[in-house]
C-alpha cells in the first residue's frame, strides 16, 4: 500500500487523467496573448524584414504547413494510443502527411528555399532527416512507420515533378480541416483531451477553427450576384439557421464526427446562400477567416508559431478584422 513506486505511478496516472480531462491548451492560448498581440503590432516589421511583404500568404502557408508536418512528427500521438486496430486514423495522417509533403516540396522549389541549400550532401542529410523522422514518429508500429515514410517519400517525389500551380488557400484549408477533424475523432493520440469528457472549451476550440476554415473557401470561392429572390432567401435562410442550431446542439451532446462535418456543412451552405443573395462582399473576409483559421489550430494544438503565422497575416491586412461581416454571413 505504501509501495514508492505505487505512489509514484499513481501521481503520474493522476496528472496524465488532469491533462487529458482539462482544457490545458486554453490556458496556453491565454498566456500566448502578449506575443500574439506583439507579432500583430510588429508584423509590418518582421514581414519586411523577412521578405515576406511579396507573396505574403505564400509565404505563411508553406511555413505554416511544414511546422504543423514537424509538430505532428515530433509533438504528436503515437500509433500505441490507438484504440482500436481498424482505425482509420492511420490512413488519415498518412494522406495528409503526402499533401502536406506535396505542397512543402513544390513551394520549396518555387520560392527557391532549396536553392539556399547549395551543397547536394547537405540536401541529401535534410531530406534524410526528414525521412527518418516521419519513419519513427510512427513507432512502435511497423505498419505505421512504413506507412508514413511511403506517404512522405511519394510526396517529395510528387512534390518535385509536380508542374501546375498550387492554390495555397485551398490546400492549406484542406489541410489544417482534416487535422480539426481527426482531433475530434481520436483527440487521445493528439494530446487533447478524452473522447466523451471533452468539455465546451475544447468542443467551442475546434468548431471555431472549423468554422473559419468554411468561410474560408466559401468567401474565396463564392461570387455575390444577387440573383435568389428574398421570399425564397429568407424561408432558406431560416431553414438552414435552424438545422444548424440543432446540429450545434447535438454536437455538444454527442462529440459525434459527422455531426461535426454536418455542421459545417450546413453553416457553409448557408454562408453560400448569404453571398449569392448579396450585391457585393468584402473582399477581406476569406483573407481575415484564413487567418484566423491558423491562430485557432495553432491554439489547438499549443504550437504559438502556426499562430504567430496567422498574427502576421493578419497585421498584412489593410482592413481590421470585420466582426459584423462574419455575423451577418449566419
Amino acid at each position: 500500500m505504501f509501495n514508492d513506486m505505487l505512489i509514484a505511478k499513481t501521481a503520474i496516472s493522476s496528472f496524465n487523467n488532469a491533462a487529458l480531462y482539462g482544457a490545458y491548451f486554453f490556458a496556453v492560448g491565454l498566456l500566448s496573448i502578449p506575443l500574439f498581440r506583439i507579432v500583430y503590432l510588429w508584423g509590418h516589421d518582421v514581414l519586411s524584414r523577412l521578405n515576406w511583404d511579396k507573396k505574403t500568404d505564400v509565404h505563411i502557408g508553406f511555413f505554416s504547413i511544414l511546422c504543423m508536418v514537424l509538430w505532428m512528427m515530433m509533438f504528436g500521438g503515437n500509433y500505441a494510443v490507438i484504440r482500436d486496430s481498424i482505425s482509420v486514423l492511420p490512413v488519415m495522417l498518412s494522406v495528409v502527411l503526402f499533401v502536406s509533403t506535396v505542397f512543402i516540396t513544390k513551394q520549396s522549389i518555387d520560392l527557391k528555399y532549396i536553392d539556399k541549400i547549395s551543397d547536394k550532401k547537405s540536401r541529401r542529410i535534410t531530406f534524410g532527416l526528414f525521412l527518418l523522422l516521419a519513419a519513427f514518429s510512427a513507432a512502435p508500429n511497423l505498419y505505421g512507420i512504413l506507412l508514413q515514410l511511403s506517404a512522405v517519400l511519394c510526396g517529395i517525389i510528387v512534390g518535385s515533378r509536380l508542374r501546375k500551380d498550387i492554390s495555397n488557400t485551398f490546400i492549406s484549408v484542406l489541410v489544417f480541416g482534416v487535422m480539426t477533424t481527426l482531433i475530434l475523432m481520436q483527440p487521445e493520440y493528439f494530446r487533447f483531451g478524452q473522447l466523451g469528457n471533452l468539455t465546451i472549451i475544447h468542443l467551442a476550440a475546434l468548431l471555431g477553427t472549423g468554422f473559419f476554415a468554411i468561410t474560408t473557401l466559401v468567401a474565396k470561392y463564392t461570387n455575390a450576384r444577387s440573383r435568389i429572390y428574398e421570399s425564397a432567401y429568407i424561408k432558406l435562410k431560416w431553414l438552414f439557421r435552424i438545422v444548424s442550431i440543432l446540429s450545434l446542439v447535438l454536437f455538444f451532446l454527442t462529440e459525434s464526427v459527422p455531426v461535426f462535418i454536418g455542421l459545417l456543412m450546413t453553416v457553409g451552405i448557408s454562408e453560400m446562400l448569404t453571398i449569392y443573395h448579396s450585391k457585393n462582399i468584402s473582399n477581406s473576409i476569406s483573407k481575415q477567416s484564413w487567418a484566423l483559421m491558423l491562430i485557432g489550430f495553432g491554439v489547438i494544438i499549443m504550437c504559438p508559431v502556426i499562430s504567430c503565422m496567422g498574427c502576421l497575416y493578419l497585421s498584412s491586412l489593410s482592413e481590421p478584422v470585420g466582426i459584423r461581416d462574419f455575423g451577418r454571413l449566419l
